[in-house]
């Protein structure tokens, strides 16, 4: 972003009403859900079915996340996620548009509209406090760089923008401005920023466009070994976490959707880089799964306890120079009680200081050990379906777009 002094009125002027868009908001006018709103502002947000999103839409025809937008001045920019059904501006199927009032935005079978009627033009005095106030900021940020010294530089690869900007602000701040998150959407932005930065940690994402995120973490591991490398996915399943340890993903974690989760991360990430480990270091299993705990401990070669306090279970896994040599509950020990102590999704778990267990009920690779402990786990839950999007059909007329809606390149 440029610095205050350098914005014009016009730019200055789209920004004032994206941080003062409280009457700006998305309009849903099809009978189903007729009325339905939401409030726009500065930010990215996601529309979809599924109840992650800023805006829920529970229609069958609107995928689980179905776009983000975001508003900018006068105009709502709008990205497809590979939606199911498309997403659709004036009738034309668009990857990346922009919606102005008096357009109509198409999700499945839900029709939306963008209404500005309370925005107004700000004032020359509005203008003027704005500017002044943005330079101030701005002066503030250079002179934090430049007494703090050098921070970490962070790469956040996702193909949401929602996200990106969400998970990076957070990370931020969490870091007391220790880390400088550079944000990338696609593979050639991520391979960019890594050619033109020092860059110490890459967190990617799996489900991305073009060149999806295995393909850019060998790409990566290739090209910069140094770089430490961590699959941060909402595509959470053991078939995909061998591959991404081959192809030299330190972590495979589950993309977080609350505030302690995105803390847990951060905690998490932030470990790997200075490889350090914090001694009581303590969790939530709702926020966490033990497997990532036990994969960071091992690939560390630590030597730890790790107590489990869950509803059905408690007990302790016994982790020696990075290899799992005893677990043990109130009743049974070994590789029972080490897959009964890693089913539990409730409670809590913490790190203490480790001693030699009474007796050695495990062996084998701890990869091995998680991947059979996965193994056992789905064969008792046995596999449940996902929802899916309701596939709805249009006529061929109405697929194919005579004039491509206005492009708009976000990651630019």
């Amino acid at each position: 972003m440029k610095p205050a002094f350098f914005l014009s009125n016009a730019e200055t002027h789209k920004h004032i009403l994206s941080q003062n868009n409280a009457m700006a908001k998305l309009v849903v006018t099809s009978k189903s859900h007729a009325g339905v709103s939401y409030p726009l502002g500065s930010h990215w947000i996601t529309i979809g079915r599924n109840n992650g999103n800023s805006f829920q839409l529970p229609d069958s025809s609107v995928s689980g996340q179905h776009c983000e937008v975001q508003l900018r001045g006068h105009e709502l920019v709008v990205r497809d996620m590979r939606s199911t059904n498309g997403t659709f501006i004036n009738h034309t199927i668009i990857s990346e548009g922009v919606l102005r009032p008096g357009d109509s935005l198409r999700l499945g079978e839900v029709e939306l509209n963008l209404d500005l009627s309370g925005n107004s033009a700000p004032t020359p005095k509005e203008l003027a406090e704005y500017n002044s106030d943005y330079h101030h900021a701005s002066a503030q940020l250079q002179a934090q760089a430049s007494f703090g010294g050098k921070r970490r530089q962070v790469l956040l690869v996702d193909d949401s923008m929602a996200f990106l900007e969400m998970a990076g602000d957070i990370f931020e701040a969490f870091s007391k401005d220790e880390w400088e998150v550079h944000r990338a959407c696609g593979a050639d932005q991520a391979l960019a920023t890594v050619q033109q930065r020092q860059v110490e940690l890459a967190i990617l994402d799996i489900n991305m466009p073009m060149l999806d995120g295995l393909q850019l973490l060998t790409l990566l591991h290739r090209r910069h070994p140094e770089v430490k490398k961590v699959v941060l996915t909402s595509m959470r399943h053991e078939t995909h976490r061998a591959p991404c340890l081959a192809a030299g993903a330190e972590l495979f974690l589950e993309k977080p959707i609350t505030s302690d989760g995105l803390r847990f991360v951060f905690n998490v990430l932030n470990d790997s880089i200075s490889w350090k480990q914090r001694e009581g270091f303590s969790g939530t299993l709702q926020h966490v799964a033990l497997v990532d705990v036990i994969q960071i401990e091992c690939l560390r070669r630590n030597s730890c306890i790790l107590e489990i306090h869950a509803d059905q279970v408690e007990g302790q896994i016994y982790i020696e120079r990075g290899d799992i040599v005893h677990a043990a509950t109130r009743d049974c020990s070994g590789e029972q009680a080490l897959h009964r102590l890693l089913s539990s999704t409730d409670g809590q778990f913490q790190l203490s200081p480790f001693r030699p267990p009474s007796e050695r009920t495990v062996q084998g690779s701890w990869e091995w050990l998680l991947m059979e402990s996965a193994r056992v786990r789905d064969e008792e839950r046995g596999a449940h379906a996902a929802e899916k999007t309701a596939f709805i059909s249009r006529p061929a007329t109405d697929s194919r777009p005579e004039t491509p809606a206005q492009s708009w390149s976000p990651c630019e």
